[in-house]
């Protein structure tokens, strides 16, 4: 028992494993947790059950000087759904409808994730941008142009009539080193719900990293077709910081003319492939970053894809002159989610204060290839 438990601490390397690792390295046992969380993200998977018992009493000693382990939570209201790490907010789910003033009401949503937080604080995301765009709101899914029962859809730029919506909390995680929540969603035209939707959405302890889930189910026994189009899906909408109306017209006179806009951007895009927005809209790159200041400080949010995603490495849009952008897989041709398939989408995002590093992101992508879907 002794060498499985030994096996089962020293599996992960920072925070409160390495305390467990000394623990189980220990000639004799103290407090040993009866569930260990393991490694392939399933918060509710158990590794070994073991007794408590006595410690040698050097290990009381020694504990205060290891390095304390972060906290991560999840909790809830009856509008919002909150996670934080170590007494910090990383992200918030929206669960009602709530329009600011001088935003349509016809743009009222729900069901989506807004704000993002570095660890220092600062506000990644933005929602119910205004002077326009007010259909985008932080990290969101929609479809922009498909089909339903003949008629046209589009989730993306959202009505009363059709639009995506918060419906239930499935449930509240606080496993130690992961906290997060499942929600249900729903797609729904006019009267119709057209999919259902599941999201996970996962905090890791360790490094703060979100990983994010969505599971789409046909509501009816009619698919959706989705067509062919360059923009809609898996989308980020940018700090309120990085949206520049001096540069967006900037932007637009250089296009006409051939030359650069004459103002600076406020907010820069890099893919993996070392493109940016000039370069970059609708290639197929393995991570899409978008960095800027805030409050006079860099800071960074990046999406990585999973490689079990449908057409990985699907496109992207960078937008030319706005802080938003997505992951689609219609750029080239359309595609149907029908009933009894489940189309799955699964990113990793890092939120971070800095300019990004580049060889980190690489390694957090490739160990994110490793992880097994579930």
């Amino acid at each position: 028992m002794r060498a499985k438990l030994r096996k089962a601490f020293t599996a992960r390397s920072s925070g409160r494993s390495k305390v467990l690792a000394f623990i189980a390295n220990f000639p004799t046992l103290f407090l040993v947790p009866s569930r260990i969380i393991r490694e392939d993200q399933n918060p509710r998977a158990v590794l070994y059950d073991a007794p408590m018992k006595p410690i040698h009493l050097l290990l009381v000693f020694l504990l205060p000087v290891l390095p304390a382990a972060a906290n991560v939570i999840c909790e809830q209201s009856d509008d919002v759904i909150v996670i934080k790490r170590d007494g910090r907010h990383v992200l918030t789910y929206q669960k009602k409808d709530k329009v600011p003033q001088g935003v349509d009401p016809k743009y009222a949503r729900s069901g989506f994730i807004h704000p993002i937080s570095t660890p220092s604080g600062r506000v990644l995301t933005d929602d119910y941008p205004l002077p326009h765009h007010s259909h985008q709101h932080g990290l969101f899914f929609a479809w922009r142009k498909g089909k339903f029962e003949g008629e046209e859809v589009n989730f993306w730029e959202h009505t009363k009539e059709t639009t995506v919506r918060h419906e239930k909390v499935l449930e509240i995680l606080n496993e130690g080193e992961i906290a997060g929540f499942r929600v249900q969603l729903a797609h729904v035209h006019g009267k119709k719900k057209v999919l259902d939707e599941t999201w996970t959405v996962l905090v890791h302890n360790d490094t703060g990293f979100i990983d994010f889930k969505s599971a789409q189910t046909c509501a009816t026994d009619s698919p959706l077709t989705l067509t062919k189009y360059h923009y809609g899906a898996m989308a980020l909408r940018g700090a309120r910081d990085w949206s520049d109306l001096e540069f967006e017209k900037a932007q637009k006179e250089a296009k006409k003319s051939g030359g650069k806009p004459s103002v600076p951007e406020p907010c820069s895009m890099l893919t993996s492939e070392g493109r940016t927005r000039e370069d970059g809209n609708h290639t197929r790159p393995e991570w899409v970053c978008m960095t800027g200041p805030i409050n006079g400080e860099p800071v960074a949010i990046t999406l990585i894809p999973h490689p079990s995603n449908f057409r990985h490495p699907q496109h992207v849009r960078l937008h030319p002159n706005m802080p938003y952008f997505c992951f689609i897989p219609t750029v080239d041709e359309p595609f149907q989610i029908k009933p009894g398939k489940i189309y799955v989408s699964r990113f990793r995002i890092v939120a971070e204060d800095g300019k990004p590093d580049v060889e980190r992101l690489k390694k957090i992508q490739t160990d994110y290839m490793k992880v097994r879907p579930r």
